[in-house]
């Protein structure tokens, strides 16, 4: 019997799981980041290597056994960057193994679509529209950084709600709940002082964009400011979605649209607003992932081996994962 593998790597975990034809777990493992921008060579190849190792340790019958493996990885947009961690992970199985390397926004889109040509959002602290087609033609939107792009990404909502409150306290703005909660999250009785907290933080997208959290309950609670935002966030989303769609597919081609990442967790906000904005499309149908990214990385596995896995495959990995 053959067996697939697939890892999902990012900048903070990576996981790699081995699974049987019938989509049936048979070992997994965890480590640290696999992104090759935040780490150097040598510590890839160790992270790596630690977890094929682990996995073989587990079931080492199984491990000979492998006929192709599926890594996205995060930070390995351009042909170098894939072909050499594709020599990497080839120098980790037998030489009859199939590897493909590519960005793990294609986990994250096969999640979804199960292998299907389809478009990704994923908006976490970050955010890029990623797409396949039928040709199997890749392209994306966005994806630029807190400093150039990551439009209805965790950390637009909450720059734009910390704005949004700075503004009312001046006075130049709308009166908006957003000032008193965000006092209370950081435990200051004047914006001064989170303001201040914010700047002296390392990394200050990382106190930003948990605020994010604040505006969608300020937006529940029917605060017009917050409501506001979320209409940019909306349009934000709307327009990068809309854009891919006429990059890769035909007008009277359906596609289905991942929601994936952080922002998406709350299934009454977001993702309900972003349909109702989409709904005129007809072709393009929401849809949220109840499958793990590394399940995508077999997805990719299996299509590596010319297998459109069927409903009870893709069934046994959500169930095993």
């Amino acid at each position: 019997m053959e067996y697939v593998a697939g890892i999902d790597g990012g900048g903070t975990k990576t996981k790699a799981v081995i699974a049987d034809m019938d989509g049936l777990i048979v070992a997994k493992t965890t480590a640290g980041p696999t992104n090759p921008n935040v780490m150097s060579r040598e510590k890839l190849i160790q992270t790596l290597d630690t977890m094929m190792q682990d996995m073989k340790k587990q079931v080492p019958d199984v491990f000979e056994k492998i006929s192709s493996v599926f890594a996205g990885i995060s930070g390995v947009g351009n042909a170098k960057a894939k072909a050499d961690l594709e020599d990497i992970l080839k120098q980790m199985v037998s030489n009859s193994v199939t590897v493909c390397v590519e960005a793990d926004t294609v986990n994250a889109l096969y999640s979804g679509t199960y292998g299907e040509p389809g478009i990704v959002q994923i908006s976490g602290t970050g955010s890029i529209t990623y797409g396949i087609n039928q040709q199997l033609e890749h392209d994306r939107v966005g994806g630029w950084g807190y400093l150039f792009g990551d439009e209805g990404s965790g950390y637009d909502i909450g720059r734009q709600g910390i704005m949004a409150a700075l503004k009312a306290n001046d006075g130049r703005g709308e009166k908006t709940i957003l000032l008193e909660m965000l006092c209370t999250y950081f435990a200051v009785t004047h914006p001064y002082d989170f303001i201040q907290r914010i700047y002296a933080s390392p990394i200050p997208k990382s106190k930003i964009s948990p605020v994010s959290k604040l505006v969608f309950e300020a937006y529940k609670q029917n605060d017009l400011v917050a409501e506001h935002i979320m209409d940019n966030i909306v349009n934000e989303l709307s327009l990068s979605i809309r854009t891919l769609y006429m990059k890769l597919f035909k007008p009277d081609e359906e596609a289905r649209v991942v929601l994936c990442g952080g922002v998406f967790s709350d299934t009454e906000v977001l993702p309900r607003l972003l349909e109702a904005e989409l709904q005129e499309y007809k072709n393009l149908t929401i849809t949220i992932p109840i499958m793990l990214p590394v399940g995508g990385s077999l997805i990719g596995s299996y299509l590596l081996q010319n297998i459109k896995p069927d409903s009870n495959v893709v069934q046994n990995i959500i169930s095993t994962l």
